[in-house]
């Protein structure tokens, strides 16, 4: 007994419907929207700092600083006048008895006119302890410097005090200077006085061992306004 042929046609629809649905399927990939690009991520919050203000670390522990008065300045050269003390340079007292003080060229310093010859001699600065010491800085002729140690609210500082024109006797030993003793006198010029300029040594500073070449330098001091710790006249 034969069998009759099996149609084709159903086998010719799936293969139909098969091809059909991949056109779609390939015509709605053409068709997708592009996919927006991905975000950069959020940037990390900025972190805290790790100590509170007027805080330094040190070592892992937030250490306090000093109040402001007893920092030492940092890129400061000068210390101008201080508030209180008096403007007029007449109003101070200087190594030479019995004339009056100006500006010096530096406005921070001194300047005393007076004839050749006219005696210089120590004096104590505002607040002294002890006596000062001279120093002399060489060369032709030697400059003489003198070292003197103030103490105001229990705060001990040190200052050096530069004298020019005048004529000092060559030592190669530092001395001890009461209030009084003769310096020198001053020197020929064509304008003759004697100019004192005073520079406040930094915290730290070796006084025991400190040199005249040294004390100059910016640093181991600070130029200072000598009405700072120049001594005031007696009122009148």
């Amino acid at each position: 007994m034969t069998h009759a042929p099996r149609p084709l046609w159903p086998l010719l629809a799936a293969l139909a419907a098969g091809a059909l649905g991949v056109a779609e399927w390939w015509a709605g990939r053409d068709g997708e929207p592009p996919r927006a690009p991905a975000a950069d991520p959020a940037p990390a919050p900025a972190e805290a700092p790790p100590c509170p203000p007027e805080h330094l670390l040190d070592d892992g522990v937030c250490v306090p600083l000093p109040p402001p008065e007893t920092r030492e300045p940092e890129s400061s050269s000068r210390l101008e006048l201080l508030p209180g003390r008096p403007p007029e340079h007449a109003r101070y007292l200087t190594p030479i008895a019995g004339r009056p003080a100006t500006a010096s060229k530096s406005g921070l310093g001194v300047f005393v006119a007076a004839p050749r010859g006219t005696p210089v001699m120590a004096i104590a600065l505002e607040a002294q302890v002890g006596p000062a010491r001279r120093l002399l800085l060489g060369g032709a002729p030697p400059r003489l410097l003198t070292l003197h140690r103030v103490e105001r609210a229990g705060a001990p500082r040190a200052y050096v005090l530069i004298y020019d024109g005048v004529s000092v006797e060559p030592s190669g030993e530092p001395s001890e200077l009461p209030v009084g003793t003769p310096l020198g006198r001053v020197a020929p010029a064509p304008v003759p006085g004697l100019g004192i300029e005073v520079r406040q040594l930094r915290r730290g500073v070796d006084l025991g061992s400190l040199v005249a070449e040294a004390a100059l330098l910016d640093s181991s001091s600070l130029i200072c306004d000598a009405r700072n710790v120049l001594p005031l006249k007696p009122a009148p």
